[in-house]
Formats: C-alpha cells, sequence, structure tokens
C-alpha cells in the first residue's frame, strides 16, 4: 500500500472482510510506471498472437478439413495428426514461464511478492488446468477407434471455462472468496479480488517483464482506486459470463450437430469470441483510465478510497531469497578462505 496515502488517511472502517480509508486529496494517482507501448513489447505481442493462433485455431481446422477432404484420410488418422502438432508452442510458453520464476539468474523478480524460492504465480496454476482441459479431451478423442472429433471439439471450450469461471465467480463475490492457497502475491485465506486483477499482475511481471516492481505498482494502484477496482470486477465478469456460457454452449453444439459442423464451431467460435472481447476490453479500459485520471485530477474524494489487500510486501520470500542468496555468498567466501588457509599450511609444512 502507498505509505504516504496511509499516512493521510483519517478514518477507517470495515467492509467485505477489507480494510477501506477515506482518501487523501492531496495523493497523486499512483503510476504504474509500465507500457505496452514500445516497439519490442508491441512485436512480442504480436508475434505471441499470431502463433498461438496458428497452433490452436488455424491449424486443427486448415488440417481436419484438408485432410478429409482433400487426402480422404479417415478421421482417426486425421485427428491423430492435428494433434501430433498441437501443443509445441503453447508447451514451449508454459515452460519458459516456469523457467523465469524457478531457475533464471534475477528469478525472484519474476515471482510473485512475498512468495518462496519454488513460489509460482496463479495464472502459472490455472494456466495448468487450462491445459489440462485441453490436451485431455483432444488426446481422448484423437486416440479413440475410431476417432471421436465431437470429443475433440470440446478442447477450446475447455480451456474457456478453466480460465472463465473464476472470472466469473471471484467477479461475483469480489473480496468475499477465500482460498486454502497463495494466489499469487495474495498470502493464504485472504479475500480474493477479481481474478483480473491477478491476471493483469501475473502476465506483465512475467511475461512482460514487468517484475516485483509492476506487482507492487500494481496493487497500489488497485489499492488506492475505486475506478480501476471497479474497472477490473467489470471486466472480470465480462468475460466471465460471456465466455463460460460460450463454451458451454459450443460443448452442447459438438454433441448434438453434424461431426464437420461442431468441430468446425468447435475450434472457430472461440476465436471469433476473443477477436471481439479483446478490442471492446482495450476500449473499455482506455474509457476507464481516462476517467480515472480526470477525476483524480479534478475529484480526488471520489475516486481515493483505498482498500487493503493485506499483501505482505515481500517479508516472506523476498527476504528469504536475500538470505539464502547471502548465506551462498558466505559459504562461498569461508570455503575459499579456508582453502586458502589449508594452502598455506601445506606450503609452510613442506619448508
Amino acid at each position: 500500500m502507498n505509505t504516504n496515502s496511509n499516512a493521510a488517511s483519517s478514518s477507517s472502517w470495515r467492509n467485505s472482510d477489507d480494510t477501506f480509508r477515506s482518501g487523501n486529496t492531496g495523493t497523486a494517482l499512483p503510476p504504474l510506471n509500465y507500457t505496452v507501448h514500445t516497439p519490442k513489447r508491441r512485436l512480442r505481442i504480436i508475434i505471441f498472437s499470431v502463433l498461438i493462433f496458428i497452433e490452436a485455431g488455424i491449424l486443427p481446422l486448415i488440417l481436419f478439413y484438408a485432410l478429409k477432404l482433400g487426402a480422404h484420410l479417415s478421421v482417426t488418422v486425421n485427428l491423430a495428426i492435428i494433434t501430433a502438432f498441437v501443443g509445441t508452442f503453447s508447451g514451449h510458453k508454459f515452460g519458459l514461464r516456469m523457467w523465469y520464476m524457478w531457475f533464471a539468474k534475477n528469478g525472484y523478480e519474476y515471482r510473485p511478492i512475498g512468495s518462496g524460492r519454488w513460489g509460482v504465480d496463479m495464472s502459472q496454476i490455472l494456466i495448468s488446468i487450462g491445459l489440462g482441459g485441453f490436451f485431455v479431451p483432444l488426446i481422448i478423442g484423437s486416440s479413440i477407434t475410431p476417432a471421436s472429433p465431437p470429443a475433440v471439439a470440446m478442447a477450446l471450450p475447455c480451456l474457456m471455462i478453466t480460465i472463465c469461471l473464476p472470472l466469473l465467480l471471484t467477479g461475483l463475490f469480489p473480496h468475499r472468496i477465500r482460498m486454502p492457497f497463495r494466489v499469487s502475491s495474495l498470502p493464504s485465506y485472504e479475500p480474493l479480488p477479481p481474478l483480473t486483477y491477478t491476471y493483469v499482475e501475473d502476465i506483465v511481471a512475467v511475461d512482460g517483464g514487468g517484475g516485483l516492481q509492476f506487482r507492487h505498482a500494481w496493487r497500489e494502484r488497485y489499492e488506492a482506486s475505486t475506478v480501476m477496482r471497479k474497472l477490473l470486477r467489470d471486466m472480470a465478469l465480462f468475460w466471465g459470463f460471456g465466455g463460460t456460457l460460450i463454451a458451454g454452449a459450443l460443448i452442447a453444439i459438438a454433441w448434438t450437430t453434424a461431426q464437420d459442423v461442431g468441430y468446425g464451431i468447435g475450434f472457430g467460435v472461440p476465436w471469433i469470441w476473443a477477436f471481439v472481447w479483446t478490442p471492446v476490453t482495450v476500449w473499455w479500459s482506455r474509457k476507464e483510465l481516462a476517467r480515472e485520471r480526470r477525476e483524480w485530477e479534478s475529484a480526488p474524494q471520489l475516486v481515493h478510497r483505498e482498500v487493503s489487500l493485506h499483501i505482505k510486501e515481500g517479508k516472506e520470500g523476498e527476504a528469504e531469497e536475500r538470505i539464502r542468496q547471502n548465506n551462498e555468498e558466505a559459504a562461498i567466501k569461508q570455503n575459499k578462505e579456508e582453502a586458502q588457509v589449508a594452502e598455506r599450511e601445506r606450503v609452510e609444512n613442506r619448508v
């Protein structure tokens, strides 16, 4: 939390298990100190979007109909070939995120606030579950004989449910759901904000290179701004409700229509949904961020109302990481000194 605004707070009360404080009209809007509007970051976003679209959108559709209508392959062979291609890039991206948090030299910069040496963010956990939801129907549907296009067509809808249902639940019940384990930077059993907060924090910190600096800035912005909190809840409901509803409909369609039709709808409609929801989200977010800044400057008492997420500012994980590194450096130094002493003793004994 912003320490300046803490000192200036004049009153407090309880609501939804979190602490709220009246705003300090003299406090500036906490900056995020991050932007995607750089050539390198824009290029990385474009490359990621194109490759993931090719892997999970274009390839499954083109190969399915081309191999069936052009090469006249059986549906079992057809889906086996598709399964062999799908998952290459997404698996690489999943492993790369894990590498950043666990094995990179500055891995502590990517891990959540307060997490330990082997901590991972919640997005990585949900990605794991989502990939499971994607590959289980894909592999089962292509492995049985004859293969089942309706089962394979459930792959993307199942992925949508694993991502969107938590958004919907945390959007409907913000700061009321508690989990018995750490959710990114939030300690266990603390009330959860809408999961959009966690997705933004994790993706920008790890994939976008914002690191711990962004996690702290993002936390301060969320705690200070009512506009930001409302925006993230609205986004959670927007993506959560739409994605869950559409995914459920796609699963029903896959099993109640002709196999070729259900397969095409199952792999095509999720991308249409993403291509519609994404620009709406960008427009909506820009509009609300402009309103946030405008109202913060003109009527900050209406915008600046703080809420504590009870994040422990890295006192657990980051301190442990520094202690571990200091201990390792001290051990290396001690070993070198002991080796030098032993060498001097050997030389003196020889003399």
